[in-house]
């Protein structure tokens, strides 16, 4: 039988330091929270209130190497996994009628035009 060997992952760059934001992609304000975790820490941001269409602030995290991270909405019961690497400093977590998602860019949000 074989079996699959853990690939050993490297440091993440630019010290470890991510951004991230929610979306609302629903018809409806957002109730609760949304919760990242990695390797036993925990950040969460309030979108409660946040209407269709709108993005939270922002929230670091500091993901550590090899860890997965995992972001959770408090009032759907669903979870997204990305790990974001090298020049990914920004993810942008995405609420909507179908689930959560995680899209990771290395595009600062301060960039994007609406």
């Amino acid at each position: 039988m074989r079996t699959k060997e853990k690939a050993k992952k490297g440091a993440t760059k630019g010290g470890g330091k991510h951004e991230f934001i929610v979306l609302n992609l629903t018809k409806e304000k957002l109730k609760g929270h949304v919760l990242w975790e990695s390797s036993g820490d925990e950040i969460k941001i309030d979108v409660n209130g946040l209407e269709s269409g709108k993005g939270s602030l922002r929230k670091r995290s500091y993901p550590s190497s090899g860890n997965r991270v995992y972001w959770r909405s408090s009032e759907r019961d669903r979870e997204s996994e990305l790990n974001c690497w090298h020049g990914y400093a920004h993810a942008i977590v995405t609420i909507s009628d179908y689930g959560i998602r995680v899209l990771a860019t290395d595009t600062s949000p301060d960039t994007w035009k609406w």
